[in-house]
């Protein structure tokens, strides 16, 4: 075995939503080199070669081996040999959404898999019912300063909100067309989060099952929730939607960037400006032109979305959705703003107090920028996976 021990490699397997995979993997392989490793980078498409671009890593062994929503779980050796069980070293799958998701790859039966959630909830989740993984660690994302930090205007005059939206409607049809009884579990456990939407999904479906005395295994629960992904889609594209209507219903004015946007169509469109998606990479730029983010994430119920990040490294005041670990981590009104998705009016209040109060504004992006610096960075969440990789060896050896 070639000994590498103080490589580390990062895969880039898949095209995530504005080509953010690519950067995470860059940005976090910089961080990295900063603290003195060696790394290599290496982004495929399954259009590529893959025997001609796996096979340099073949056979070696690296301190640590990351790849973000990983396909590379999945692929296997005719024989049926993972290729990640041929190259040494903890694999890590950094997986940006729901593990609901991700049914796949993990229970693909790799021998070194390892997993970092971005939610206190979803973590817990792959402990107990994913036992096949070695090790979990709930870590954010980091974020990017701009290069360029000048603001469009000297007083915040609007709220800017990045992210991908679709149509309620058109998830609901998804639920509708479903078999029973998935239909019926989908549909209750909607009622369930948008009456309480810090609740956890999977907290939900056990309390559903309870509720109707149904006995499932950890694996068909696993499985199931794997078939209900439409329900967090719905979920996150309800209070979006939501958001966005109470705001601009106050005359609040918005910029929605990112796909889909154009199929939201409000009564009051003088209020509302749309920009086109950005590649991932160009969003902090934007970010760092306004006073004002909007984060609307209720799909991380223990979590933070890297957009809160995002927001506090380019000087923005970031307004987000509450959850518990946002509470125990944050202080609301000195480095973020904080709302409740079942009271839209305090976002509209919060939202307007930081229109008209720049000095306010001023102070929690100032605030927000220093929490960012001390805690937040890349280089700060490559110390956090390093430490968990020491932490573990003896068990990954």
């Amino acid at each position: 075995m070639d000994q590498t021990k103080e490589k580390i490699l990062i895969f880039s397997s898949r095209e995530i939503c504005y080509h953010s995979n690519s950067f995470f993997a860059n940005q976090l392989g910089m961080a990295f080199e900063k603290l003195g490793y060696e790394v290599e980078i290496c982004e495929f498409t399954k259009e590529d070669d893959l025997d001609a671009v796996l096979s340099p890593f073949i056979g070696k062994e690296y301190k640590l081996i990351l790849d973000f929503n990983s396909l590379m779980t999945r692929m296997v050796e005719e024989d049926g040999t993972p290729i990640l069980d041929m190259i040494y070293g903890p694999f890590y799958d950094y997986i940006l959404d729901h593990p609901l998701f991700h049914y796949n790859g993990l229970t693909a039966g790799l021998s070194n898999l390892n997993a970092i959630l971005l939610d206190e909830a979803q973590e817990a989740y792959v402990n107990r019912y994913y036992k096949g993984v070695k090790s979990t660690l709930m870590m954010p994302l980091g974020a990017t300063e701009a290069v360029s930090e000048e603001k469009l205007t000297e007083r915040p005059e609007r709220v800017l909100f990045m992210g991908t939206y679709d149509k309620p409607e058109k998830l609901w049809d998804m639920v509708e067309m479903s078999p029973e009884p998935l239909k019926t579990y989908m549909k209750r456990l909607i009622e369930m989060r948008l009456a309480e939407p810090v609740l956890p999904m999977e907290e939900g479906f056990e309390r559903f099952l309870k509720e109707e005395k149904i006995e499932l295994s950890e694996d068909q629960f696993a499985l199931l929730m794997n078939a209900m992904y439409p329900v967090d889609a719905f979920v996150r594209d309800y209070f979006r939607k939501e958001a966005i209507d109470w705001l601009v219903k106050k005359n609040i004015p918005v910029t929605l960037a990112g796909e889909g946007w154009a199929k939201y169509q409000s009564a009051n469109e003088a209020c509302i400006k749309r920009e086109r998606a950005v590649v991932f990479g160009l969003s902090f730029e934007k970010i760092a032109k306004e006073h004002i983010l909007l984060n609307n994430s209720p799909i991380f119920n223990r979590g933070a979305h890297d957009r809160i990040f995002a927001g506090m490294a380019n000087h923005c005041a970031v307004l987000t959705d509450e959850n518990p670990y946002l509470r125990e981590h944050f202080t609301d009104g000195k480095n973020i703003e904080l709302y409740s998705l079942t009271d839209p009016q305090v976002l509209c209040d919060k939202a307007e107090e930081l229109l008209t109060n720049p000095g306010k504004c001023k102070d929690i992006q100032d605030a927000a920028y220093q929490e960012f610096k001390e805690k937040h960075t890349w280089e700060c969440r490559a110390r956090q996976l390093l430490e968990h990789v020491e932490k573990n060896k003896v068990a990954f050896s």
